[in-house]
């Protein structure tokens, strides 16, 4: 990698962020150090395993988790940052965790189909307050953003996912326009 920073992995639900993501923050970086991964929905698990996942919780999970990857950011490490990241206030959040900072922040996103979204969702076995309706609506309408990296999900595995990323970070990519993506990112309705 280029030096320590974000990478972001987003993308709707069941796009397979979470298996690159584990995969990508096992791999050594050149220094020989490992990447730190911060899943928003594992540590929204951890503050509120009694939530009703409602708006306000989802919001303090991402907050959370932004607020720990300035930390690691700032000792130097590289953070592999989880989650959808499709509403604007979730990636303002980032933004303001991040203010003062000069991290560069990398964000890949991981493209799905509705179909193959819906499939993946009637295969896993995990609590959630996703319903099939609801995983097809958000891999139609995911806010994508034309300077991330783009992964087609059902491509490769996982592994090699991970492999495309770390070759492309250390290619060197530009880091994002930080306020132009969250700009593209959806309100709430």
């Amino acid at each position: 990698m280029t030096s320590n920073g974000i990478v972001l992995l987003s993308g709707p639900p069941c796009s397979g962020k979470s298996t690159a993501g584990a995969v990508l923050a096992e791999e050594r970086t050149s220094s020989g150090h490992g990447r730190i991964h911060l899943e928003v929905d594992t540590l929204f698990e951890l503050l509120f395993p009694e939530s009703d996942r409602n708006r306000d919780d989802r919001m303090r999970a991402y907050d959370a988790a932004h607020l720990l990857a300035r930390m690691f950011v700032d000792r130097g490490e590289t953070v592999v940052l989880e989650c959808t990241y499709a509403r604007r206030d979730q990636r303002a959040s980032l933004l303001k965790a991040l203010a003062g900072s000069s991290a560069p922040l990398w964000v890949v996103e991981f493209f799905v189909t509705p179909d193959e979204a819906v499939s993946r969702f009637r295969e896993r076995h995990q609590a959630t307050d996703l319903d099939e309706a609801l995983v097809r609506e958000r891999a139609e309408a995911f806010p994508y953003f034309d300077e991330a990296l783009r992964v087609e999900s059902s491509a490769e595995t996982p592994e090699e996912h991970a492999q495309s990323i770390i070759t492309w970070l250390q290619q060197g990519p530009r880091p994002v326009d930080q306020e132009a993506w969250a700009r593209t990112g959806r309100g709430w309705r």
